[in-house]
């Protein structure tokens, strides 16, 4: 048994007209006239292409048109009409339309002669397809876009031929019209009138048009194939978000954010509404972490592991629903840095000034890139401190990173040195050192 693919690779190249001979066979005498083409009009299916090459005018042509199956001569067609070119090397065509007893596909045979007295007795010299030529005709679709309510699209219209020998226009009913859109695809049959109307689901990102065609059918090998032109497809993504609330947003160095939810929610028609039983996933929390949410919408995620600089807790979701965009979230932490007076002493350098140095120390993941220290004076030591100098940056001395200042001073009173590194480290505030009067 033939294979289907065969048959319908044979079909199309016959409907087509493809088998079409550039010049004459062996049968034909070498004469000077020649054959450069043969066969139907693709654009005009009741029409004969003809086209001849020859040293002197060609007059006297008749073209006879033999069945493929008997071999018998099916129709004559003289008086041929010149449509291109001249007539030594020219187009020739029928007038009016081709009548043959049946579709199928025809065997060209050719004679002629010229001015000059050359003759042409062509056989086989090329094929006519007489075929219903078929349109698919006020094609239309239900929408260009598809989105979370609207999941599919709808594909509409009508097929029609026009049939060979009368050139009338008739409704084709009865016969596979194919709808395609990416990996979807579907077969309908048209009604009486020759209308049709399939629905595909839209399941791609891929998926971004869509188009309906007459194709090989095994019943009507000459009925030409035809398309509807392709429809674009665009997919509408409804918005969603990951709502984070850590149980803090600022932690000492090494501490802990000892837990973290996350609320996925999706823009619904009526606001925004939780995403019941979607898996979150975060790599903020040692491996990689999933969590499924609950009937809030909300996952639960357990504490970080201790946290030694700014530290990103970010949380993902990859949608499962084509018409829903992915998710993401993140959420950065201030990790405190340490800091520290290492030391500090004040000493009266003369009667009017006083000798300030000490060092700082910074024992987490970070430095400062300057280190101002402010030197500060109060009579009584229980408050009222006043800044009297400041040291513009401590430098590393081996020890720490170390000040040094001399502040104007002629009576007793207490000192202490203040880094301030607020928000990224810790305030620091020196022991107090008392300083008599000269």
């Amino acid at each position: 048994m033939t294979p289907r693919h065969s048959l319908a690779a044979l079909a199309v190249a016959v409907v087509a007209g493809s088998l079409v001979t550039a010049g004459t066979t062996a049968a034909e005498a070498d004469t000077g006239i020649t054959v450069v083409e043969a066969h139907n009009d693709w654009t005009n299916n009741g029409k004969l292409v003809l086209s001849l090459d020859a040293p002197t005018a060609v007059k006297d042509i008749k073209v006879s048109l033999r069945s493929v199956d008997t071999q018998q001569t099916v129709a004559t067609l003289t008086h041929l009409v010149l449509v291109s070119g001249t007539a030594e090397n020219g187009t020739w065509t029928n007038r009016g339309r081709v009548q043959l007893p049946d579709l199928g596909s025809y065997r060209i045979d050719v004679s002629a002669a010229d001015e000059g007295g050359d003759t042409l007795d062509a056989t086989s010299a090329g094929y006519f397809s007489y075929a219903v030529q078929t349109n698919l005709k006020d094609v239309q679709v239900d929408r260009t876009r598809a989105d979370y309510d609207h999941r599919s699209v709808t594909i509409h219209g009508h097929l029609m031929g026009r049939w060979p020998g009368s050139g009338a226009v008739t409704p084709m009913g009865g016969m596979p019209v194919g709808v395609s859109s990416y990996m979807e695809y579907t077969d309908v049959t048209t009604a009486e009138d020759g209308s049709f109307s399939a629905t595909l689901p839209v399941t791609s990102d891929y998926q971004n048009n869509i188009r309906a065609m007459f194709s090989y059918d095994p019943n009507h090998l000459f009925y030409n194939q035809s398309s509807s032109k392709s429809f674009p497809i665009t997919i509408k993504k409804t918005a969603t978000k990951i709502v984070e609330k850590p149980s803090t947003a600022k932690v000492p160095f090494q501490g802990v954010v000892e837990s973290t939810s996350a609320t996925l929610l999706w823009d619904s028609p009526t606001g925004w509404q939780p995403l019941v039983g979607k898996t979150i996933g975060s790599n903020a929390f040692g491996d990689n972490s999933q969590r499924t949410t609950d009937a809030t919408g909300t996952a639960f995620f357990p504490a970080t592991q201790p946290l030694w600089s700014n530290f990103s807790i970010d949380f993902g979701w990859p949608s499962d629903d084509l018409f829903l965009a992915d998710a993401h979230a993140s959420r950065e932490i201030l990790v405190v840095q340490p800091a520290a007076f290492e030391s500090f002493s004040a000493t009266r350098s003369d009667a009017g000034s006083v000798a300030i140095s000490g060092d700082l120390t910074f024992d987490g993941n970070w430095t400062p890139a300057t280190i101002p220290v402010d030197i500060q004076f109060s009579a009584t030591g229980k408050g009222n401190w006043t800044t009297v100098a400041t040291a513009s940056s401590a430098n590393w001395d081996g020890w720490g990173y170390g000040f040094s200042e001399t502040a104007p001073a002629t009576g007793a009173g207490y000192w202490r040195a203040r880094f301030t590194g607020a928000p990224q480290f810790e305030n620091a505030v020196s022991p107090v050192v008392f300083v008599a009067a000269p």
